[in-house]
């Protein structure tokens, strides 16, 4: 029924006199999740970009955000929310997010929770290795920290192939290998282009066998 007009009519005395008004009620703000079912609470992979989350808003002129990831951010306009980005960190994961709207009337907010996962690779524990050329590398090697379940696959850099272990080499030059870690269980990867630098060495010469030898001049 807002505005409402009221009246006001004086009594006794002499004539009838009346003055109006209006008294408007606006209602409370409200907040609603408008993008899919869950999307407030998604789980997605570090460096991989998030479902953009948005909500309807009434009464409202703006919004505060608190508690996202680094990399994801939040935006009012046009009494739309919308929460986007790619988390770049994973640490104090699950996140927890609050929207709060501003302006208007009453203190309405809503939170939901985003959930980073990864698979952390250490650097390779053996560093640069030099070789003699036709002679087995070493076993390369890395370690997954977190979470349980990752796996290390070892890449040529130069070519993107994945690496037999402990091949045999027999050409003389430098090769540069990165390692990629996959956890099995979340599907996500974690890679590092800074791993072991392989040096192949050219095969030593043995020296000429029977020992010193005495010849005279001018002669074979």
């Amino acid at each position: 029924g807002s505005p409402y007009t009221y009246t006001v009519t004086l009594t006794g005395g002499c004539g009838t006199v009346s003055t109006t008004g209006t008294i408007t009620v606006n209602p409370n703000n409200t907040i609603s999740l408008s993008s899919g079912i869950g999307t407030d609470t998604q789980t997605v992979c570090i460096n991989a970009p998030i479902t953009n989350i948005t909500y309807n808003t009434t009464g409202a002129t703006g919004a505060t955000f608190s508690g996202l990831p680094l990399g994801v951010s939040g935006v009012w306009s046009a009494n739309t929310v919308t929460i986007s980005g790619t988390p770049s960190v994973s640490v104090g994961s699950p996140y927890t997010y609050t929207v709060t709207l501003t302006g208007g009337c009453g203190t309405v907010s809503t939170t939901g929770t985003i959930t980073i996962n990864s698979a952390i690779l250490s650097p390779s524990s053996l560093g640069d290795i030099t070789e003699c050329e036709a002679t087995p590398i070493q076993t390369l090697t890395a370690s997954a920290i977190a979470p349980i379940g990752s796996t290390v696959v070892w890449y040529d850099a130069a070519t993107g192939g994945s690496i037999v272990v402990s091949p045999t080499l027999n050409s003389i030059g430098t090769i540069t290998y990165y390692a990629e870690s996959v956890n099995s269980t979340t599907n996500c990867s974690s890679s590092t282009r800074t791993a072991v630098t392989l040096t192949i060495d050219v095969a030593p010469i043995a020296p000429l066998s029977g020992g010193d030898v005495t010849e005279c001049e001018a002669t074979p």
